[in-house]
């Protein structure tokens, strides 16, 4: 067994790593083209823009090797049973099962190392890419107004914008606390814009509601409905300079903390829920990638590299476009974070298991 084992890891890291290449040249390719667009288009120095965009680079490194481990199941087994060395392995009593373990244990400590990747490597990099970018790009409190983020840079004031576009804002909530930190007015508009004037952040606000607890019952709430609202906010005087962490610039403890001191003040913590299950379940995803490749190797049973690469395109972009789409749900409060970004995973195992169990016994 150790013999094989053996054989099989060379066949299986060889692939892992072409695939590995492939990927990595699309991403210089890609590094190559966003650099020379902040050139050309932004006049910084060439040298400023590679160091920036270097940073971009490895952040997308940490969604190739979900891609890169499934393409190399799929094309070392796809050569071990197109040339019927399945066959004989069978014959010298070794069963599909045994051959599955050696790919899951491996798949643990892909699992394990994509976790730690994606927990302390990943959010770095994606954060100190941003606040280049900021830093170099950009010279006024209008770019720190940025979607996905819970700004704290007004007094008195925790901003959240769903979406951006200019000065024009989409799914806007503020929320007002006093100085004990404790919640006293969520106001949300659908439509919004912003304008800066001074050391004011002037808002004006359409189509929401503005909601404000009794001064005599901390758990009584009064609802306005609004058309138009105008509010203004003072800015911090450290706005300028430093720039709020996104909750895909945490890591999991700072998601933690940070949820549990917004959740003391009431607001809602879905979005930073969402990016810490999603960065548990997609580091988990390793494992349901190498046995759906596992799987889809014995069900289509070749050997051509061109196959079984189309197979995995098609595959992961099977599984992202889940993990998409479970982040709308959640997003949405259809379903909990804790459940909802795991349901990706649930479905592609289920795939998986299902393809294995019908295809597992070779006659």
């Amino acid at each position: 067994m150790k013999i094989l084992r053996n054989y099989i890891l060379r066949d299986f890291f060889s692939a892992f790593l072409f695939s590995l290449l492939i990927l990595s040249t699309m991403m210089i390719l890609i590094f190559f083209m966003m650099t020379s667009h902040t050139v050309l288009s932004k006049g910084v120095d060439i040298i400023t823009a590679l160091k920036m965009h270097s940073f971009y680079i490895i952040y997308l490194l940490g969604y190739s090797l979900p891609f890169s481990l499934l393409l190399g199941v799929l094309l070392s087994m796809g050569r071990l049973i197109g040339d019927n060395e399945i066959v004989a392995v069978h014959v010298a009593g070794i069963s599909t099962y045994r051959i599955l373990g050696i790919f899951v244990v491996l798949g643990t400590i892909f699992t394990l190392a994509l976790f730690l990747i994606n927990d302390m490597i990943v959010p770095s990099m994606h954060f100190k890419y941003r606040a280049q970018k900021k830093n170099m790009l950009f010279k006024n409190i209008d770019t720190l107004i940025e979607p996905g983020v819970f700004i704290e840079h007004f007094p008195n004031y925790i901003l959240y914008i769903g979406d951006k576009e200019a000065n024009k804002l989409k799914n806007v909530f503020i929320y007002e606390v006093e100085k004990n930190n404790r919640q006293t007015k969520v106001t949300f508009a659908k439509r919004g814009e912003f304008v800066t004037e001074d050391n004011l952040l002037k808002l004006k606000l359409e189509d929401g509601f503005r909601d404000e607890t009794s001064p005599n019952n901390k758990n009584e709430l009064y609802r306005l409905n609004f058309k138009i609202f105008f509010i203004d906010m003072p800015i911090g005087s450290n706005s300028k300079v430093s720039i709020d962490k996104k909750p895909s610039d945490m890591t999991i403890k700072e998601l933690m903390d940070k949820m549990n001191h917004l959740k003391k003040m009431g607001v809602n913590t879905v979005e930073l829920g969402k990016e810490m299950h999603k960065r548990l379940s997609f580091s988990f995803s390793i494992i349901s990638f190498i046995i759906l490749g596992f799987a889809l190797s014995l069900s289509v049973r070749h050997k051509e590299k061109s196959v079984n690469m189309g197979l995995a395109f098609v595959a992961v972009f099977f599984g992202y476009l889940l993990f998409i789409l479970a982040e709308a749900i959640v997003e949405y409060q259809i379903i909990i974070p804790s459940i909802g970004m795991w349901l990706p995973n649930v479905i592609i195992l289920g795939i998986a298991i299902f393809l294995f169990k019908k295809n597992a016994h070779f006659r």
